[in-house]
């Protein structure tokens, strides 16, 4: 059975987006947002300086409020917490990283947090 000239140029545009799609979406990492005061990032694949299973929490107001994120597992335990708290807007904690299984669903909450106490802003679902 001979393929067509169109067939065959249709084929491999279709896979050359499925290949870049797929490149593109392990390298990024996803954005929760924590209302107007910041986000959390998660990155689930290490990339470049990056780590991967990373978690870390950004400020962008200086409002005397921080942002906290937390990773949490299908049993609702806390496996990763990261926060601003004690540093200045416009800057993000440092990565909480280690490794978690692959290809496991997460979710993470954000807050607005100031003297131990937090306001739940938002949340999001991610994947190791």
């Amino acid at each position: 059975m001979r393929i067509g000239t169109k067939t065959k140029a249709i084929g491999t545009v279709l896979a050359s987006g499925v290949l870049v799609l797929g490149m593109s979406t392990a390298a990024s990492a996803t954005d929760i947002p924590a209302g107007s005061y910041g986000y959390a990032q998660w990155n689930a694949n290490p990339s470049g300086s990056t780590p991967g299973d990373a978690l870390r929490a950004c400020d962008n107001n200086a409002d005397g409020y921080g942002v906290t994120a937390k990773l949490l597992n299908s049993n609702y335990d806390i496996l990763r917490t990261a926060t601003t708290s004690g540093l200045s807007a416009g800057h993000c904690s440092a990565w909480k990283t280690g490794n978690l299984p692959e290809d496991t669903r997460y979710m993470i909450i954000t807050y607005r947090t100031k003297g131990g106490n937090e306001i739940t802003l938002d949340h999001g679902f991610v994947s190791s």
